[in-house]
């Protein structure tokens, strides 16, 4: 979200320098997606590929522990498909024990700017280990801006950190997932949530979704997408390095005019957030984001970092009525996506967790969308507090 919109929801919710490495130019033999490569010439044609699934992609076994607690009517204006999922942990193994849904919990979703905080915990460990320093300085370039406003010249890891956190940074989200490496982090959280997918950059997948990367999905946007999001792990692994590398060709400013012209064109269809995005359910991204959070797997200097700017960003009732120590939550929106996810450690030692999804809403300003974000979290708290009530 860019300072302006970040302003917007301050007003709605109260509440020797490095350079990120460049990712080396894939070699001709590189397949991209199934019968493909990048040679110079005509964009590679994909096969046929099976139309795209309906009504959405699913993950998941089903529910895992019992659903005690109905979900509260959702606030008038929100429209498209919702997936919300919120749930008690045990405080020691983090299990959920009861939880409260509404819509498909198992449902595959775009999460926007919620996939976040695994950048910045990322980097964090890194922190830890020595190979970074909360000081250690980055520099933006032509190559890894993203779009929205951004950070001139030379930043600190902290500061790009909170950047990233608090005001939802595209570009300081960009620069720490470059540094950390994006098959690094996509193969990190694979093996802890298993209907979880995080593969590019945000440059990379606005680029992707604007059509600026005709060499990797092919002329038809469309359709590479689908075989993109069709394709076993390891293969998408490949195409998306193939994105974030193409994405280094293009500006930022070029991304955002790109996208102007094609989110409002005949070829858009809301299924491209899902094929190309960052994705989970909302079932699965509240298991994860409950370890992530709670900074469990940082060093007492970085969790503490880490869970004040959780607790610092957007978004989280401006009055609780849920009496917490900590509550640290994430949000993402966009083009008629919202997305929010939170972890709530109440006074009494109880821990909460949440997600909500929402894409293909009838709302197509992504400032209205935002608007949505206030009356969603107050929904959210009215869930969570009937949760803490039991049965």
């Amino acid at each position: 979200m860019s300072r302006l919109r970040t302003a917007l929801l301050s007003l709605l919710l109260c509440g020797a320098p490095v350079t990120a490495q460049a990712l080396p130019a894939l070699p001709p033999s590189t397949p991209v997606l199934p019968d493909s490569s990048p040679p110079a010439g005509p964009a590679p044609t994909l096969p046929p590929v099976p139309p795209a699934p309906e009504p959405a992609l699913r993950c998941g076994s089903g529910a895992s522990v019992p659903s005690t607690v109905s979900a509260v009517p959702l606030p008038s204006g929100v429209t498209g498909r919702v997936s919300f999922y919120a749930a008690e942990y045990d405080p020691v193994t983090l299990k959920a024990v009861r939880a409260v849904t509404l819509g498909d919990p198992d449902a595959v979703h775009p999460l926007a700017s919620s996939f976040k905080p695994l950048v910045v915990q990322g980097v964090l460990q890194d922190v830890d280990a020595g190979r970074f320093t909360l000081g250690t300085p980055f520099t933006t370039t032509a190559e890894n801006r993203s779009i929205e406003s951004y950070p001139p010249g030379t930043n600190t890891l902290l500061k790009l950190a909170r950047r990233a956190i608090i005001l939802s940074d595209n570009t300081a989200s960009d620069i720490l997932h470059l540094a950390y490496g994006p098959e690094r982090l996509a193969r990190i959280v694979r093996a802890r949530s298993a209907c979880t997918t995080v593969l590019l950059t945000t440059k990379a997948w606005w680029g992707a979704q604007a059509g600026l990367a005709p060499q990797v999905l092919t002329g038809d946007t469309a359709a590479g997408a689908r075989g993109y999001a069709g394709q076993p792990f390891e293969a998408r692994l490949g195409t998306a390095a193939a994105l974030i590398a193409a994405s280094r060709a293009v500006t930022g400013p070029d991304v955002e005019r790109a996208l102007d012209v094609s989110f409002h064109g005949p070829a858009y269809t809301p299924d491209l957030e899902v094929y190309i995005q960052n994705t989970s359910t909302a079932r699965a991204y509240t298991d994860l984001m409950v370890g992530t959070m709670s900074g469990r797997m940082l060093a007492p200097a970085t969790r503490s970092a880490f869970r004040d700017m959780l607790s610092s960003g957007c978004c989280r009732p401006v009055t609780p009525n849920l009496a917490s120590r900590y509550w640290g939550a994430k949000a993402g929106s966009g083009w008629r996506v919202v997305t929010l996810t939170g972890e709530v450690e109440t006074r009494d030692g109880r821990v909460f967790g949440y997600t909500y999804l929402n894409d293909g809403s009838d709302t197509r300003d992504s400032l209205e969308m935002e608007r949505q974000i206030r009356p969603v979290v107050q929904w959210i708290e009215r869930n969570l507090l009937n949760l803490q009530r039991g049965p």
